[in-house]
């Protein structure tokens, strides 16, 4: 009705488990992307992308129906079910099978994009987050796997996080101690990953096979040096000692990698379906209780999506956790800088100024100029609150002598500079 206040609209937030990352925040995690990308071309990996929208198929096929409840999924217009994608794996796995199998073996390949989880957001955790992803495909087991855990801390050291800790199991002891049908199978891996010791009674009372429970029980708790792999192989009787072997020479193999300290853990589940041998998780102590930063191991898929088998090793870790170890050791990520903020002495020198500004631009530097119209006063506080390298101040005098007054917005020096010294000092960027 007219004459009546409009209603006050409320503001409208984010979903829940997802964020909104400012300039300086982005500009870190950017930087930190950077260092990741670096570290996997170093390893020879290549970069590939996947769409966000898969079909649903893709993943209850490998991992059940009960999958859908931790993904978003949905029905598009024309009635197809759909998810957002939860993780790299499956999709680089149909992407090999439908256009890179013919690519010469082994295929290394990584991926850096969102992911999407419906599950209870916590510290570092969230449903929409953006997860860095690698991959070796056709890679015979020992080598690959060895090249695989290399790269992934790797990654951790290229950021600058030093403190890691690297736990390795072996998902096929358990499997080939678990002689049931895969979905039953897939069930007491999930409440062991989870440490859910009722729910596993449950299950094991339910297969009548009660009477594992106190050897898995056991052998999740083994953890040290290469003596607990033997006393995993008595506690697996019958499974043989050829995964425990295997993880032995895993080792001496990191070892050569620069990779030490490893300890074998072979309560590292990775309760997924389709992890079949060597598994690991990368921990940052720093972190506390949400100390794990990384994980992967060893899996099987392409039989499972129509293929033929191929050995399959890969990891992938969430952006915001590698972020969050690196601040807890004090890493001091790079963020760019402005290079320059062009600042006009007067109205006359206004068009002066944007010449300037081009020059500084055309020639590789980052720069950036008033548009507000403000004083030079004013101008230098706003240079120094962006945390701009130099601020152009672009005057008459100066100008008559081909010259600009530079300001180094750091130590607060001013001197007289030609545009092209200016150009010079500004690409002797720093490197943090």
């Amino acid at each position: 009705m007219a004459g009546l206040p409009l209603a006050r609209l409320m503001p409208i937030e984010r979903p829940r488990g997802t964020n909104d990352y400012g300039p300086e925040e982005m500009a870190r995690r950017r930087a930190v992307e950077g260092l990741l990308r670096d570290a996997a071309h170093r390893f020879g990996f290549r970069e590939v992308s996947t769409p966000t929208i898969e079909h649903l198929d893709l993943f209850t096929r490998k991992s059940g129906p009960g999958i859908v409840e931790e993904l978003y999924a949905f029905k598009d217009k024309g009635g197809r079910d759909l998810a957002l994608r939860p993780e790299f794996t499956g999709s680089i796995v149909r992407f090999y099978l439908s256009e890179l199998r013919n690519l010469p073996k082994p295929i290394k390949v990584y991926s850096v994009g969102n992911v999407f989880r419906y599950e209870e957001p916590q510290k570092g955790r969230y449903r929409e987050f953006t997860q860095f992803n690698a991959e070796i495909i056709g890679a015979p087991a020992l080598p690959g796997d060895a090249e695989v855990i290399a790269l992934a801390i790797e990654c951790l050291r290229s950021v600058g996080v030093r403190e890691v800790r690297v736990r390795v199991g072996h998902i096929g002891m358990l499997r080939a101690f678990l002689r049931v049908p895969p979905e039953d199978q897939g069930k007491i891996l999930h409440w062991l990953d989870k440490r859910n010791f009722p729910a596993l009674k449950n299950e094991l009372a339910r297969l009548r096979l009660e009477t594992l429970e106190t050897p898995l029980r056991q052998y999740i708790e083994l953890k040290g040096g290469p003596d607990v792999l033997d006393t995993g192989a008595k506690v697996l009787a019958g499974v043989g000692t050829e995964g425990f072997e295997y993880l032995k020479a895993l080792a001496k193999r990191l070892e050569v990698y620069g990779v030490g300290h490893v300890t074998f853990d072979l309560g590292v589940v990775r309760g997924l379906d389709y992890y079949t041998g060597m598994v690991f998780e990368v921990d940052s102590p720093n972190l506390g209780a949400e100390k794990q930063v990384m994980g992967g191991g060893a899996y099987s898929l392409a039989e499972v999506f129509g293929g033929d088998p191929v050995p399959q090793t890969g990891f992938a870790f969430g952006l915001d956790r590698v972020v969050l170890a690196a601040e807890a050791e004090g890493v001091k990520l790079p963020v760019p800088r402005l290079d320059c903020y062009v600042i006009p002495i007067g109205e006359s020198m206004r068009a002066k100024s944007l010449e300037v500004l081009q020059l500084l631009r055309r020639a590789g530097v980052s720069a950036d100029v008033d548009l507000l119209g403000r004083g030079p006063s004013k101008n230098l506080d706003y240079a120094n609150a962006i945390h701009a390298r130099f601020g152009i101040l672009v005057g008459e005098t100066e100008s008559k002598k081909g010259r600009v007054a530079v300001k180094d917005l750091d130590s607060g020096k001013q001197e007289e500079l030609t545009l092209e010294a200016v150009i010079a000092n500004a690409l002797q960027r720093p490197k943090a």
